[in-house]
C-alpha cells in the first residue's frame, strides 16, 4: 500500500494524448448512411464494401465534415499516439500525516519518457504511446512507457529507463457539467493509471535529495510506483477550427488536452504493479472510486482524487496548466466506518479545496476505537447535498477482486497464461471460503459470439479462508486459430457485484491470406492485407514513410523490418505503435520486403 502508507511526491499539471480516431469505429457516417462499413477492426483490414474505393476517395470520406461534430473519422485523424505531460510540477512531498508544499523536489517537472532504441541504444526519440487493445471500447486504454524523469535536462533529479505498460482504471464520470460541449462525451470522464519501476531501472538520481532518498531508500522498497489520473480532457481544436484546418489542407493533429494529478511513492514486494491496491469505495452516482488503507501508525489514508467530481469543465479550453480549482461542493464530507464517524471535512478548506496539490490523498489520524471500527466494518464517504442531480454516497463493497492483467495480447502467450486474482475482504484475507464467478463477454462493438468466444477457463474458483489470492489458467479453445476478435473476462465474488474486475483480451487470426506457401509476395498481395488499413487509419505514419507507395516502403525496408521485429515489441518504438498488426500480417510484410518465400507463422 505504498502510495497510501509510504512517503510521497505529489504533482499536478497538464497532459496531452495525441491519438488517431478513425479506428474507434468500424463505420463512418457517409452519403446519408450513419453506419457505412469502413474497417474490420478485428483483422485490421478494410470492410468488403470499402475495398473498391481508392485511397484518396476513402481519405476524403474520413475527413468529410459532419456539420455538427468534427469529421466522419472523428476529431483527430492525424495523431501519432504520443502522450506527454505539460508543465506537470511536483507540488508537495513528505510522509503520511506530514505532507508539505515545501521541499527539495517541489517545483521540479515530471516527465514520462519514450523508449531507448533496444538495438542502437539511441533516444528516446518520441514519448509514451497511448494504445487501445480494442479501439471500439471506452472502458480501458493502455500507455506504453519507456521511463520516467524528474527535473529538466540540465538538472535531472531522477532518471529511470524501463519499458513497461499501464492500463486505465476507473474510466467513469469526473466532470458533471455541462451536459454537452463541442467534444466527445469522454470529457466527463477520468482515467487512472499506475506504473511500477524496479529500483534496478534507475539510471541516476540526486542522492542529496531527502525527498528522493525517502522513497528510493525506504526500508524494504523494491521500486518506485507512479499513480496518475487524467481528466477534463477535450480536443484542442473545436469542430469549426478542425474543419477549417482540413479545408485549408493543413491536416494538423488535434490532440486531447486536459489535467493530470499524480503521486510517486516506494513500491514493495507483493504489491500490484499496475492496479491500485487498497479498499475500494465506489460512488454509484458517477461510478468513480476512492481507495483506503490503515497504516501501522494509526493513520487511515484515502486516495480521494476521483471520488468527488468536478462540477464544471474549465472555462478556457486550452488552459491546462493553471490551478485546477476545487471539486463540487456537496457540503461537509463525512468519512465513517459502519456507524463510527472518523472525521468530517470542510469542502471549502484544505485538503479538499486544494486536493490536487496533495495528489488527492487525505491522511486521517484515528483513535484506537476508530481503528478497530475500520478493521471490522465497511468504509463510507458521504455528504448531505446534491450537485447537478448527483449525490456523494460512496460505500465500500466488503469484497474486492483485482489483478495486474488488464489488457492481454494472446499472441504473447502461445501456450496460454495464468491470471492471478487478488481477493480481499475489508482489505484483508477472506474470512470464509469464497466463490469467484468468471464470465466472458464482448468488449464493445463486436458482439457476435464469433468475435469473443475463443477462451477456455474455469467458470468458478474458490478462495479458501485466510487466502489473499487465487490463480487460474486461460487457454484458447480448440479450433479457434482462424478467429480474430476481442473478449472481456469478468471475475466477481459471488453475491457481491461491486467486487467485479475485468481483463480484456485481443486475439489475432492465424491465416495464410489464401496465398500458397513458397509464393514470392507482390505489392498487390501485401498492401491490401497489411498496410492499407494503417495508411487510412493512421496517416501520421505516412509523414515519415508513405505507406501507400511501394518505392518508399522498399527504400525504408531496413527500419521497417527492425521496428516490426520482436526486439521492439515491448517498447514505445514498435511499429505500428497501435499494436494492430497481427503476427501473420507482420510476416507477410517481411516476406514482401525480403523477397523470401511466403511462410505463415505458426
Amino acid at each position: 500500500m505504498s502510495i497510501l502508507n509510504g512517503p510521497r511526491l505529489n504533482f499536478w499539471g497538464g497532459i496531452r494524448t495525441d491519438v488517431s480516431l478513425p479506428n474507434n469505429s468500424p463505420t463512418i457516417p457517409y452519403g446519408g448512411k450513419l453506419d457505412w462499413p469502413l474497417f474490420d477492426l478485428t483483422t485490421s483490414t478494410l470492410a468488403p464494401g470499402a475495398q473498391p474505393y481508392t485511397d484518396d476517395q476513402l481519405n476524403n470520406m474520413i475527413n468529410a465534415p459532419t456539420s455538427d461534430y468534427y469529421t466522419a473519422g472523428g476529431w483527430n485523424h492525424y495523431g501519432q499516439h504520443v502522450v506527454d505531460m505539460q508543465n506537470a510540477l511536483i507540488s508537495s512531498q513528505g510522509n503520511p500525516g506530514s505532507i508539505s508544499t515545501t521541499g527539495d523536489q517541489v517545483g521540479q517537472p515530471v516527465y514520462l519518457l519514450g523508449s531507448v532504441d533496444p538495438v542502437t541504444g539511441q533516444g528516446p526519440v518520441s514519448g509514451p504511446m497511448m494504445v487501445d487493445l480494442d479501439p471500439t471500447a471506452s472502458t480501458t486504454t493502455q500507455i506504453f512507457v519507456g521511463g520516467l524523469q524528474i527535473g529538466g535536462n540540465d538538472n535531472i533529479q531522477l532518471l529511470i529507463r524501463c519499458n513497461t505498460v499501464c492500463s486505465s482504471f476507473d474510466v467513469t464520470g469526473r466532470v458533471l457539467e455541462p451536459a454537452k460541449m463541442d467534444a466527445p462525451g469522454s470529457f466527463h470522464a477520468s482515467g487512472t493509471f499506475q506504473l511500477t519501476f524496479a529500483l534496478s531501472s534507475i539510471v541516476s538520481w540526486n542522492q542529496n535529495s531527502s525527498g528522493l532518498r525517502s522513497i528510493i531508500q525506504a526500508p524494504g522498497a523494491t521500486g518506485i510506483v507512479l499513480r496518475f489520473v487524467m481528466f477534463e480532457m477535450c480536443p484542442q481544436m473545436t469542430t469549426a477550427q478542425l474543419d477549417a484546418d482540413y479545408t485549408a489542407g493543413k491536416y494538423t493533429p488535434n490532440p486531447s488536452i486536459g489535467r493530470v494529478i499524480g503521486t510517486l511513492a516506494p513500491a514493495f514486494a507483493g504489491e500490484p504493479l499496475s492496479c491500485q491496491p487498497g479498499r475500494q469505495l465506489v460512488n454509484p452516482a458517477t461510478g468513480n472510486a476512492a481507495y483506503a488503507a490503515l497504516g501501522s501508525s494509526g493513520l487511515l489514508s484515502l486516495d480521494m482524487v476521483n471520488i468527488i467530481p468536478k462540477q464544471t469543465f474549465r472555462a478556457v479550453r486550452d488552459d491546462i496548466t493553471s490551478p485546477i480549482g476545487p471539486n463540487a461542493n456537496y457540503g461537509p464530507v463525512t468519512i465513517s466506518a459502519g456507524t463510527t464517524a472518523l472525521t468530517t471535512l470542510n469542502p471549502t478548506s484544505s485538503p479538499l479545496v486544494n486536493y490536487y496539490v496533495y495528489g488527492g490523498i487525505v491522511d486521517l489520524p484515528l483513535s484506537a476505537s476508530q481503528q478497530q471500527a475500520v478493521k471490522t466494518t465497511p468504509l463510507a464517504i458521504t455528504a448531505p447535498n446534491q450537485v447537478a442531480g448527483t449525490a456523494l454516497q460512496a460505500t465500500e463493497s466488503t469484497y474486492r477482486v483485482y489483478a495486474d492483467q488488464r489488457n492481454v495480447y494472446l499472441e504473447d502467450y502461445p501456450k496460454g497464461l495464468s491470471i492471478t486474482l487478488q481477493v480481499r475482504y475489508l482489505g484483508g484475507p477472506v474470512p470464509n471460503a469464497t466463490e469467484i464467478d468468471l464470465k466472458p463477454s464482448h468488449t464493445a462493438v463486436y458482439k457476435n459470439k464469433q468475435y469473443w468466444d475463443f477462451l477456455n477457463f474455469p467458470t468458478s474458483l474458490t478462495v479458501n479462508a485466510g487466502q489473499l489470492a487465487v490463480s487460474f489458467p486461460v487457454t484458447l479453445k480448440p479450433g479457434s486459430a482462424a478467429q480474430a476478435g476481442f473478449a472481456t473476462l469478468t471475475c466477481t465474488a459471488k453475491g457481491f457485484p461491486g467486487s467485479a474486475f475485468f481483463t480484456n483480451f485481443r486475439k489475432y487470426a492465424q491465416t495464410d491470406f489464401g496465398i500458397p506457401k513458397g509464393t514470392t509476395i507482390t505489392w498487390q498481395q501485401m498492401y491490401p492485407n497489411v498496410l492499407r488499413f494503417h495508411y487510412l487509419a493512421f496517416p501520421a505514419m505516412s509523414r515519415y514513410i508513405p505507406l501507400n507507395q511501394p518505392d518508399a516502403i522498399m527504400a525504408a525496408k531496413n527500419p521497417i523490418l527492425a521496428r516490426t521485429s520482436d526486439a521492439y515489441k515491448g517498447t514505445t518504438l514498435f511499429m505500428p505503435v497501435v499494436r494492430s498488426m497481427s503476427p501473420c500480417q507482420r510476416a507477410l510484410l517481411r516476406a514482401y520486403l525480403t523477397g523470401e518465400p511466403w511462410q505463415p507463422p505458426q
